[in-house]
């Protein structure tokens, strides 16, 4: 006679299936040199994170705002000026863009003054040169996250 036994639960380490990932988000990459540019765009593009429009400079950046919505930016602060001009632009309202849009920048290097008018611009995550793949990742995964509301003066 056979013995017919209940099915059994799975145990917990059990391989879950895999939620659909959301669309990648429209990335405007900024980076002047050509190998980080090419790495943080096939990072993103293999990771199925986002769809990187890549320019090398803060002009050409500006160009594209004025026209694009993008979900977030990516930002070398090579042209340091430039650059946080364009971050207070976006702030402000005076581009396409949604003025709480995700920020990450690169940076050689960060002292005091830059570091608060990052944050005053609410820049989500500074990477500091060099750089590892796994940095990039993870800024670029935060980027993704919904935006916290932007705090507006009274």
């Amino acid at each position: 006679m056979a013995v017919i036994h209940a099915p059994q639960p799975l145990p917990a380490h059990a391989p879950v299936a895999p939620t659909p990932m959301a669309p990648p988000i429209d990335l405007l990459l900024v980076e002047p040199q050509f190998l980080v540019r090419r790495t943080v765009s096939a990072v993103a593009r293999d990771m199925r994170l986002a769809d990187a429009r890549e320019v090398t400079t803060i002009e050409q950046a500006e160009a594209l705002v004025a026209f694009t919505a993008f979900d977030a930016l990516f930002i070398s602060l090579e042209e340091e000026a430039a650059a946080l001009e364009l971050m207070a632009r976006v702030r402000n309202g005076d581009t396409k863009c949604a003025r709480d849009i995700p920020i990450a920048v690169t940076a050689a290097a960060c002292a005091t003054p830059l570091a608060l008018r990052l944050k005053q611009l609410e820049v989500r995550r500074l990477l500091l040169r060099p750089f590892k793949v796994k940095g990039v990742l993870d800024a670029i995964v935060l980027l993704r996250q919904p935006s916290p509301e932007l705090h507006k003066a009274a």
